[in-house]
């Protein structure tokens, strides 16, 4: 007899995934190095095996963050939290939950302060006309002082900018 393959009987899609080598990329420096940013990285971590790009939010600190004054003999608040809860804002709508997240200090002797280890949430929006959605947000957990600065302390600028160009928030 001759041997045919049954069309209804190709595990493509499953193969695919097994023989899928998963790779993802570092997340991005934020796009802004204050308010809301936006944050890539590219991953083939899906069925298809596909590489693509992924973002979330991000904020390295408020706009209107008091920088405080350092500890003597200390040259850096690494990782201030702000005292009260706050809720996050994006494109006119306002988290469902409110959050007491970390954000990168000051260094004073003119080393710049990001972020060096982050974990994403998933973060639920309230939009004014009553309608949610869900966005991916990045959440410090440790900030560093480098020499490694973006000009001006952009961290938009630089190295990261041929990264983030193609990002709309």
């Amino acid at each position: 007899s001759v041997f045919r393959e049954d069309p209804a009987q190709k595990p493509e899609l499953n193969n695919l995934q097994e023989n899928c080598l998963v790779q993802t990329t570092a997340w991005s420096a934020c796009s802004r190095s204050c308010g809301m940013g936006i944050s890539t990285r590219v991953t083939n971590d899906n069925p298809q095996c596909r590489l693509e790009k992924e973002t979330r939010l991000c904020m390295v600190r408020p706009c209107d963050f008091p920088m405080e004054k350092t500890k003597k003999g200390k040259k850096c608040v690494r990782t201030p939290r702000p005292r009260q809860s706050l809720h996050f804002e994006f494109s006119g709508c306002t988290s469902t939950r409110s959050f007491r997240p970390r954000f990168c200090g000051s260094c004073s002797d003119g080393r710049c302060c990001t972020p060096d280890v982050t974990s994403t949430l998933d973060v639920e929006f309230r939009c004014p006309e009553g309608d949610f959605f869900h966005r991916k947000m990045m959440f410090i957990k440790m900030c560093s002082c480098h020499y490694d600065c973006p000009r001006d302390n952009d961290i938009f600028l630089a190295t990261y900018h041929r990264r983030m160009i193609g990002d709309h928030v």
